[in-house]
């Protein structure tokens, strides 16, 4: 019997640290490329910085869902009144 060793990718969300599995065992990858297809449609996130979001929709898994997206743009055109004048 051949022992070798063989490198391969896990995918576990960084909120609450669940590792995704499918039928009930740790899935494994070869490549990031690989996971990022298993994960397709599952509800699962993975951003192109490797963050990773489990398909759980509680308000810590939301909240650093909204953590990645850019500020509302504050923008006022010149001569426009602001919001909050009358």
């Amino acid at each position: 019997m051949t022992i070798a060793a063989h490198t391969c990718i896990t995918v576990a969300c960084d909120v609450c640290g669940y590792a995704y599995d499918e039928d009930e065992y740790t899935a494994h990858f070869a490549d990031l490329d690989e996971a990022r297809k298993a994960l397709t449609g599952t509800g699962w996130t993975i951003t192109a910085d490797r963050k990773v979001f489990c398909a759980s929709g509680d308000t810590d898994h939301q909240a650093a869902l909204d953590a990645l997206m850019p500020p509302e743009p504050t923008v006022q055109v010149p001569g426009q009144l602001a919001i909050d004048e009358t």
